[in-house]
């Protein structure tokens, strides 16, 4: 087993933020400067392709580790169960059952959608979202990635533990390749833009990429230097950001994003993760990324992922519409910052609430499960 890298924590606390900014984003830039900052905020959507990455990464190294346990399939499902599900179904109970008693919440909150709810019980909104081609649900329809995560799982445990080892990282790499052409057949078949988001198989690159990491990793294949490593996240950050400028917008679903901005975003990701995993305790990235800050965020990252979007409405609500954001000199964007800061407040507050009265104490059952 390899030891748990604090630097990791700080590449999650990236993705939540990376997160955070795009939903957070609401502004109407009036200024160059101003449309710059929304275009980059707004291409925080890719937070969640470095989650894909860094899970895929996390999950397929323990999964090599423990792959001659006697309790290989318990321990692994019993942790990820204890981990996911309890604040999950949660925030499922509340809005399924609690919101409907408060229709005034619920309204603010949830939205007028009246959605079916076996998907959300049985992490298939991702599937339900691409039947319906639309996100409708204001606080889980955000589920959509953990849905993605938890097929994974089920999957990914069982194609590890029936394959040679040896086969894993070409079948790793294989995914990486082909899943930018699957998407790209499938834009030219017409598949709706948000089915290409959303769905498991037009996803898999990014998780298959980490997996392919963390094979390198424990095969000591991995012969990045952290140097190059970092000029690879850079490089591929660069690409995603073009194919972006190329579709003229920041969001996930522009045609140059979709074919090939998504395994872009993956590299990059892939490319902190080995510059976390491989430089120096003292270099200037692992120090970065070991701040206690953002460690914090990334601790605290599942539950704030799971709240943000109802924390913004109440935001817009009670505290700062976007309509009242203050214009300085004619600028917006000084507003967009302070919503900023007003809505990611209370995100982290219940983030940290959750993890110290609900998900720590839950969590600590997983010594009953070891490898």
């Amino acid at each position: 087993m390899f030891a748990h890298t604090p630097a990791l924590d700080g590449v999650r606390g990236i993705a939540i933020i990376l997160v955070l900014l795009h939903h957070f984003t609401l502004f109407d830039p009036t200024t160059t400067f101003g449309a710059w900052l929304g275009f980059v905020a707004l291409l925080g959507w890719s937070g969640v392709d470095l989650f894909f990455v860094l899970s895929g990464f996390l999950i397929t190294g323990i999964l090599i580790d423990a792959r001659d346990s006697d309790r290989y399939f318990t321990s692994f499902y019993a942790r990820r169960t204890l981990r996911i599900f309890p604040l999950y179904y949660l925030v499922v109970f509340v809005s399924f059952v609690v919101l409907p008693w408060f229709p005034r919440w619920h309204a603010l909150l949830v939205g007028p959608a009246d959605v079916p709810q076996w998907p959300y019980w049985t992490y298939l909104v991702n599937f339900a979202i691409a039947d319906r081609d639309a996100f409708q649900h204001g606080v889980l329809d955000v589920a959509w990635s953990l849905a993605i995560e938890e097929q994974f799982y089920l999957v990914w445990a069982v194609v590890v533990w029936l394959l040679s080892p040896k086969w894993l990282g070409p079948l790793c790499a294989a995914i990486v390749l082909a899943a930018p052409i699957a998407r790209t057949v499938a834009l030219q078949l017409g598949a709706h833009t948000v089915d290409v988001y959303v769905l498991p198989h037009l996803r898999a690159d990014t998780l298959a990429l980490g997996g392919l990491l963390a094979w390198l990793v424990r095969r000591r294949s991995l012969r990045l230097h952290p140097h190059t490593a970092a000029w690879v996240c850079v490089a591929a950050l660069a690409g995603a950001v073009g194919a972006a400028l190329l579709d003229a917008s920041p969001w996930w679903s522009g045609l140059w994003t979709q074919r090939v901005g998504y395994t872009l975003f993956a590299m990059a990701g892939a490319g902190l993760i080995v510059s976390a995993i491989m430089g120096p305790q003292d270099s200037w990235i692992s120090t970065l990324l070991s701040a206690g800050w953002l460690r914090a965020f990334g601790k605290y990252s599942y539950c704030m992922y799971l709240i943000h979007l109802p924390v913004s409405r109440v935001v817009q609500e009670y505290v700062l519409a976007p309509a009242q954001f203050p214009a300085v000199m004619g600028a917006m964007w000084p507003g967009q910052v302070g919503y900023w800061v007003l809505a990611t407040i209370p995100t982290f507050a219940i983030g940290w609430l959750s993890w110290r009265v609900f998900e720590s104490p839950i969590l600590r059952l997983k010594s009953r499960f070891p490898y």
